[in-house]
């Protein structure tokens, strides 16, 4: 899966009615700012590499899904 395949995928989710993608807010000694969902979601895929990216996909689409 590539970068662009990826942030598609992301884009799509966020895009979804039917789950739930918030911000989330990564602190760092110089700031506390706010990440959009896509930016998170990269972020973590790029530190670490070793996890399967289609995998994390479909488990963050089960993880996220808005429940009645």
């Amino acid at each position: 899966m590539t970068a662009d395949d990826i942030k598609q995928a992301l884009a799509e989710m966020e895009r979804d009615d039917n789950l739930i993608t918030k911000s989330n807010y990564l602190r760092t000694l110089a700031d506390i700012r706010l990440l959009s969902f896509e930016e998170w979601h990269l972020t973590y895929l790029s530190l670490h590499p070793k996890v399967n990216a289609e995998n994390y996909l479909t488990n963050l689409r089960v993880m996220i899904k808005a429940r009645p």
